[in-house]
């Protein structure tokens, strides 16, 4: 694997990398709080514990070593970290469901509400000098007014939803940093210019202090340049041309993953204070005359969906292996890109999609209630994730809703209209580099792809109901072809690219769980189902590309390719030769 010069090994931000860090997963403290009585009862301070659980995992997860099947809405943790190191310490949580409080030594550190999205404390002020003890309050209920993705909000598993995911479900982790570092980072290329853009945060300012930044490719440093410090957040733009190259500039695709080295050190004339790594990729997407282009390439998309769920570890995978392993058999697949569904995966997902050459499709995980607290809380959370997964250039698409979960009345409601279509500006005034997609599979408001949901089960039904794509994108119902209408009132086709996203979906026999369509009995069955309706898609006139439901079985929806374990259910060279017809 040709990995970036930042990569370390289970490091959780892949996109700013410093050797000076300390991962605090593995064995803390925990208990449960049934009562709610912890606060009262001074349990910031300190707590006698209940069990010992193995962080990130779900208390309701093996991998936990806790693997209790109770829903409490209250948990705590707690465990001891020794200081040994007189520099700053900013504690990160990369992920913790779902409103979490802080205390070091029984000092009040902050809190943070959201499941998904990335948060930090500078925990430097309530250090000791020698044993410290961090205690963590993690609440998380059966709301549908927050985000939840596939997390189930009633006691037992129901349609297409799972368990729920309580507490600290991804790295905990301390960083070291200097009186001055690099706070924030932002790498932009730009393909026409053959320029990189580098924006970046410090966290104070020094009359003396000055950036330098070191661009390679394969070892041979492209640009660089060095200028003084004079504001908290600045940017500089240098060219990334080179005469190495035919075309001076390496761009990046699933074909061609290529990736550029970045280091960049914040000094004085006497003392380097931060040195960072990083990498980018250049990737231009851009919609012509109804197809996809990466780098002015037309390209065709093979996805599949994937959920990211792991029997024994439920949303977490069980280590860096098992991240690989997936994806490496999605490409062995034939298929060319994931649509993330319903979940904020870990960072070194799409560092490895960026590394071995993956799209992605970033989606952000579903409230189910249309309410101003819904409204605050996804667009806030929605925010902090587009931030901190702007760096990926696996990331093709953002997906701001699917299927109208949350905003169940688009099709009618102004209200529910206008929120997602501000979602969609605010996403766009972050980055306007990516296409998105207002609501998919139906109802859609603003979206620069247009994204259709069917799961008619064989391929003659599917090629008969889009002979009438013409009608189905006027927005007039086509029996059999779609649940509901593609767009919502007031709402038109505007010649953007369409993708067939989620299709098939097919189960084997079996007296529990279920798939879409007659379950099949045999592998040679599996295979006819899918591969018809496959090129039945390939065979509509217009469309850009499908995504399959789906990679695995995932608790009672067994309609995966491979089983929770990865083991796959028919050879995976027909799936190859599915794809590549």
């Amino acid at each position: 694997m040709n990995y970036t010069k930042s990569y370390i090994k289970d490091y959780p931000r892949p996109s700013l990398v410093r050797n000076s860090f300390l991962l605090l997963n593995g064995m803390w403290d925990f208990r449960f709080d049934e009562e709610n009585i912890g606060l009262d009862k001074n349990w910031s301070k300190g707590f006698k514990k209940e069990y010992e659980i193995k962080v990130p995992f779900s208390y309701l997860t093996l991998e936990s070593q806790i693997n209790i099947q109770r829903k409490v809405d209250v948990v705590w943790y707690q465990r001891t970290y020794e200081k040994k190191s007189s520099l700053n310490h900013i504690l990160h949580f990369e992920g913790s469901d779902d409103y979490t409080m802080i205390w070091v030594n029984g000092i009040f550190i902050g809190d943070h509400s959201g499941g998904y999205d990335r948060f930090s404390f500078d925990i430097t002020h309530a250090l000791q000098s020698d044993q410290n003890i961090i205690v963590i309050r993690v609440e998380d209920n059966f709301r549908t007014d927050k985000p939840r993705g596939k997390q189930r909000w009633k006691s037992e598993n129901f349609g297409c939803w799972y368990h729920e995911t309580t507490g600290i479900w991804k790295s905990v982790w301390v960083e070291l940093v200097d009186q001055f570092y690099l706070k924030d980072l932002k790498l932009n290329a730009n393909l026409d210019q053959r320029s990189l853009t580098v924006e970046f945060e410090c966290n104070r300012l020094k009359s003396d202090l000055v950036i330098e930044v070191v661009v390679e490719y394969n070892n041979q440093i492209v640009s660089e340049f060095e200028q003084k410090l004079i504001r908290i957040r600045d940017k500089a733009t240098i060219s990334i041309s080179t005469i190495e190259d035919q075309f001076k500039i390496k761009t990046w695709s699933s074909e061609h993953p290529n990736l550029y080295d970045v280091k960049i050190t914040i000094k004085d004339k006497v003392k380097t204070y931060d040195e960072v790594l990083s990498y980018f990729g250049v990737a231009k997407w851009k919609s012509l005359n109804k197809g996809i282009y990466l780098n002015d390439q037309p390209i065709y998309l093979k996805m599949l969906l994937d959920q990211g769920y792991w029997p024994n570890s439920g949303l977490t995978p069980s280590c860096e292996e098992d991240i690989i392993k997936d994806i490496i058999l999605t490409k062995e697949m034939g298929f060319n890109g994931i649509r993330k569904h319903q979940k904020i995966e870990d960072d070194r997902f799409y560092y490895f999609c960026d590394v071995l050459g993956l799209y992605v499709w970033l989606e952000m995980p579903s409230a189910y209630e249309f309410n101003q607290i819904m409204m605050e809380r996804v667009t806030s959370e929605w925010q902090a994730i587009l931030k901190s997964h702007y760096h990926f250039p696996s990331i093709m698409a953002y997906v701001l809703f699917n299927e109208s979960w949350g905003v169940p009345s688009i099709i009618s409601s102004k209200d529910q209209q206008d929120f997602t279509v501000g979602l969609y500006h605010l996403t766009k005034a972050i980055d306007s580099s990516r296409f998105i997609i207002s609501n998919d599979g139906w109802e859609h408001t603003l979206s620069d792809l247009i994204t259709i949901h069917s799961y008619l089960p064989y391929q003659d039904d599917l090629a008969k109901a889009y002979q009438n794509m013409d009608k189905i994108l006027s927005n007039e119902f086509v029996k059999d072809a779609q649940a509901r209408l593609v767009f919502a009132e007031g709402y038109f086709y505007q010649n953007q690219p369409i993708i067939i996203s989620e299709y098939g979906g097919i189960a084997f026999e079996s007296k529990s769980g279920w798939g879409y369509g007659d379950q099949v009995k045999t592998e040679e069955e599996f295979i006819n189902r899918l591969s018809g309706l496959t090129q039945a898609i390939k065979e509509i006139k217009d469309v850009s590309g499908y995504c399959l439901t789906q990679t695995t079985d995932v608790e009672q929806e067994v309609n995966g390719l491979l089983d929770p374990y990865r083991n796959p259910k028919v050879d995976l060279k027909n799936i190859l030769k599915m794809n590549k017809k």
